[in-house]
């Protein structure tokens, strides 16, 4: 038996009011969970635009340099200096909020900034102005080789604590978690906090500061510069460039507290820092002294020997 038309036009009528609803259900919810959203985190945090791409997933595995396995050699272990928690996800989304305005753009001077600190390794920069303040101040082999050998090791020892946090909190980067985020210098796969290059500032700065005391308001602000130009390329958190600046500070006031306390044992720690043609440069110099002379330069006192070990 078919069905009158009258009855056909009820029911498509019903299916039709059905649908309707639930598609109203469907946008309303979607409406009180962007309402929601913008009364926690702000009117910037509504989804107004859908992302150009999905945000990457945190790896699973992250590639770690060689050096972050290292021991310390002043520190007496990684974790000594071991920063507090990163700031949960709630502040992280209020961070995000932050880079996105921060985010430097088309602005070309800041981008010629971000990209300055961006060359190369993050201590290449700070190297380079060891290397311009000891021929300015004109310092012979000797002081400038421990000045070389003071930041080395200072720069070993935040490389290895700051790895200890980064490993401990495995934080994603911004850009891992929004879309919108798009970093203007290439990042390394590893976690975000602390941010390396502020860990690198802060401990160069203060160690170039130690060495050059009348140089010290321009090394803060470099070291301010270098640590937010990540934050400004979305490449950190601006929490992330703060913890790294001040775990860097930390670790240079470690170094050159023990530096002065024990001056022979800071020197066979620093046999370990000196790049391998330095080495070999000294080693030849220490051929050529008398066998006496070559036995006191090369061979280390037990004193020496036992301040290494506990430094390792």
């Amino acid at each position: 038996m078919q069905n009158p038309p009258m009855l056909r036009d009820a029911r498509r009528s019903v299916m039709l009011a059905a649908v309707a609803v639930c598609v109203a259900v469907g946008s309303c919810g979607e409406a009180v969970a962007q309402t929601s959203k913008m009364l926690e985190f702000g009117p910037d945090s509504m989804e107004i635009w859908p992302p150009v791409r999905a945000a990457a997933p945190p790896p699973s595995r992250y590639v770690e340099p060689d050096i972050a396995r290292d021991p310390p050699w002043v520190l007496a272990t990684a974790w000594e200096l071991r920063l507090p928690q990163p700031p949960d996800e709630r502040a992280s989304a209020l961070e995000r909020q932050v880079l996105r305005k921060v985010a430097v753009g088309t602005d070309a001077a800041a981008l010629d900034r971000v990209r300055y600190w961006d060359a190369g390794p993050p201590a290449q920069r700070w190297e380079e102005m060891l290397a311009s303040s000891i021929a300015r101040a004109e310092w012979g082999e000797e002081d400038a080789r421990r000045g070389r050998e003071l930041l080395a090791v200072a720069l070993h020892d935040a490389t290895v604590a700051a790895w200890d946090s980064k490993r401990a909190y495995r934080r994603p980067h911004p850009s891992e978690m929004d879309a919108r985020l798009v970093p203007e210098v290439a990042i390394a796969p590893g976690p975000s906090y602390p941010c390396e290059h502020a860990v690198v500032a802060g401990v160069a700065s203060a160690i170039l500061g130690h060495l050059f005391p009348g140089d010290g308001p321009g090394l803060i602000a470099a070291a301010h510069e270098a640590a937010w130009s990540r934050v400004a390329a979305s490449a950190a958190y601006p929490s992330d460039a703060e913890a790294g600046l001040a775990l860097g500070r930390a670790v240079a006031a470690r170094v050159i507290d023990f530096a002065r306390a024990d001056p022979r044992g800071f020197q066979a720690v620093a046999s370990h820092a000196m790049p391998r043609p330095e080495r070999r440069q000294r080693e030849r110099a220490d051929a050529n002294v008398g066998a006496v002379a070559r036995e006191e330069t090369v061979r280390p006192t037990i004193a020496e020997d036992s301040a290494a070990q506990s430094l390792r």
